[in-house]
């Protein structure tokens, strides 16, 4: 016997879900709610510092903080992972 589609895509869901550390988790806002573009400053998941990181738009100053080491590269990956879980969540979701 097959599995539908749609069994296989819960289920393929289920463990994407699965593979994200549990403390990473945002509680995803109601289906009315169009405008998430705050909520990855209001989530609680990313730090000051990760904010800060993820929202530095100018590519220079960004590699400058790495090249002085104010920021290194694990903290700069582990702030931009987190916001693109963020995000999985908030489109898988909305």
């Amino acid at each position: 016997m097959s599995l539908s589609w749609q069994t296989l895509v819960e289920d393929k869901q289920r463990r994407q879900r699965d593979t994200i550390p549990r403390d990473w988790l945002i509680d995803i806002p109601s289906e009315g709610v169009k405008d998430v573009t705050s909520i990855p400053t209001s989530c609680g998941l990313l730090s000051e510092k990760e904010t800060e990181i993820t929202e530095t738009i100018d590519v220079d100053v960004l590699l400058q903080k790495l090249a002085t080491a104010e920021w290194s590269s694990v903290e700069v990956t582990e702030a931009f992972y987190k916001r693109a879980i963020i995000a999985h969540q908030l489109v898988r979701h909305g």
